[in-house]
């Protein structure tokens, strides 16, 4: 049967109007497709992953993962580079916060660290005691850990491997070491290159002690060769921040803040497990 006249006519230009209002929401990859930064840290221990995942399956919103230190992901923030960033930087954060170049920052995953170190091994008939030469295991005060570490090092019987990038670990670690006291340059210091696994790399290589996001150690603490020896004390803890650019405003930014931070975001965050918990 033909179909034709006024009434069909503007039933046909209706739905066009409507396909092209809602084209650019959901059809097009760069409205749906935001570039986020990541702390390396999140994205290796493989939560990142999951919450782009379910994400995308309840709003459309694709993330492409920038995974780095926090420093350097702000720094790219700040210039418009990417749509948004989640960082474990809090000094940093807050200054751009109150610059206004940074928008929506909001809490969406608490961790904490650990001191590990070689495992203690007790005397047995065969073989002294060895390992944890500074003596920190089931230490909870985390400084006084590090003071020992220092004592130990400077005797040459200890060695410390320390982030090598301006992290959520690094920025964590200087102001802990801070509290330790002056430490001249010594032999037992080493800096490990960039990523979170680096320093468990060097670590191990070195049979040395190093602060590791609980996450990353998950993942990857069973393959190091390392035992977690230190833990619990409050400066320790650790809060993932997700913001939003000012120079580059994505219209999926509100959005994807707002899930991260909102019931199904945290839902995932607490049923992932593996060291990280919800906020809400």
């Amino acid at each position: 049967m033909k179909q034709g006249g006024p009434r069909f006519a503007s039933r046909r230009l209706l739905l066009a109007g409507l396909a092209a209002l809602a084209w650019p929401a959901f059809g097009q990859p760069a409205q749906r497709r935001l570039v986020v930064g990541v702390e390396d840290a999140l994205y290796l221990s493989g939560l990142a992953t999951r919450l782009a995942q379910t994400l995308e399956r309840d709003t459309g919103l694709v993330i492409a993962w920038r995974a780095g230190a926090s420093g350097a992901l702000l720094a790219r923030l700040e210039r418009g580079e990417l749509d948004a960033a989640i960082t474990h930087a809090p000094d940093i954060e807050l200054a751009l916060s109150r610059q206004n170049l940074v928008h929506d920052r909001r809490p969406i995953a608490d961790t904490a660290l650990l001191l590990v170190g070689p495992p203690r091994r007790p005397q047995t008939r065969r073989a002294a005691a060895s390992g944890d030469p500074a003596g920190v295991a089931g230490e909870r005060d985390v400084v006084a850990a590090l003071g020992r570490i220092k004592l130990a090092g400077e005797r040459g019987e200890a060695a410390y491997v320390a982030s090598g990038e301006v992290s959520g670990v690094e920025l964590m670690e200087r102001s802990l070491w801070a509290a330790v006291g002056p430490r001249t340059a010594a032999p037992w210091w080493h800096t490990a290159g960039t990523g979170a696994s680096a320093v468990l790399t060097k670590a191990r290589a070195l049979s040395a002690y190093a602060l590791v996001e609980r996450g990353v150690w998950q993942a990857l603490g069973s393959k190091s060769g390392l035992a977690a020896l230190s833990e619990g004390d409050a400066r320790l803890a650790v809060t993932y921040h997700v913001m939003r650019a000012f120079r580059a405003p994505h219209p999926g930014g509100k959005l994807m803040v707002n899930w991260l931070a909102g019931h199904n975001g945290q839902g995932v965050v607490a049923g992932y497990g593996r060291g990280y918990r919800s906020v809400a």
